[in-house]
């Protein structure tokens, strides 16, 4: 199972159009309670796709 990413990775890998896009949709990754939501939709589809590798 590959190493869990922290939420700085996560964020980090966020490039700059998807960031000014997610920005138009109400979410803004530079503001914590938005970005721990944001993270931890990444963690799930994550997990959802290990689970279908199984």
């Amino acid at each position: 199972m590959p190493r869990r990413r922290t939420d700085a990775q996560i964020l980090r890998a966020v490039p700059p159009r998807d960031r000014a896009m997610l920005l138009r949709l109400g979410l803004n990754l530079d503001d914590p309670a938005d970005a721990a939501l944001f993270v931890q939709g990444v963690r799930a589809a994550d997990e959802a796709i290990v689970e279908q590798e199984r």
